[in-house]
């Protein structure tokens, strides 16, 4: 049974193109992706736990995106590989989250846009993936069973339809 949705930040809530920096370079704010507080809020008023795991060196920056955008209420657990130092797809950065969710690997979705970390890192550990591919910034090969995800998504709202909440 799914108790826990985890999601990556850039190209999956936000917008990678629609960052805005500071003088010093520091990331403040960015444009949450369509369907994303919809998503966030359905999750939330039906009882599953929600997690961000992110690659970012500058962990700063995306607690500033998170915050400023308003997405940070919704987070229940955050593993940000730049306090963490490790990345994705590297399984102990999933395993950060799993814990502090307080959940099962096999019980949690992951969605993410990156074949390579999301949804590479989530097979890994036998979590659900969902790769929300909406645009061509990364590559798309699917060469091996590991990088298959279980679902393919064009648009957030579509994770509700997989997890029956439409």
């Amino acid at each position: 049974m799914i108790e826990a949705v985890c999601f990556d930040l850039g190209d999956t809530l936000i917008a990678e193109e629609t960052v805005n920096h500071d003088s010093s370079g520091q990331a403040i704010t960015a444009k949450v992706l369509d369907g994303a507080f919809e998503v966030l809020r359905k999750l939330t008023t039906t009882g599953y736990k929600i997690g961000l795991i992110a690659n970012d060196d500058n962990a700063a920056s995306v607690r500033n995106i998170i915050t400023s955008t308003g997405l940070k209420r919704y987070f229940d657990a955050m593993a940000i590989s730049g306090e963490l130092g490790i990345e994705k797809p590297d399984r102990e950065i999933f395993e950060v989250a799993l814990k502090d969710l307080g959940v099962e690997a096999e019980n949690t979705v992951m969605v993410g846009n990156r074949i390579d970390t999301d949804i590479v890192g989530a097979n890994r550990l036998r979590m659900t993936s969902v790769w929300f591919k909406w645009n061509d910034r990364y590559p798309a090969s699917i060469d091996t069973v590991e990088q298959k995800p279980d679902f393919i998504i064009q648009s957030l709202p579509q994770l509700l339809d997989i997890l029956n909440l439409s």
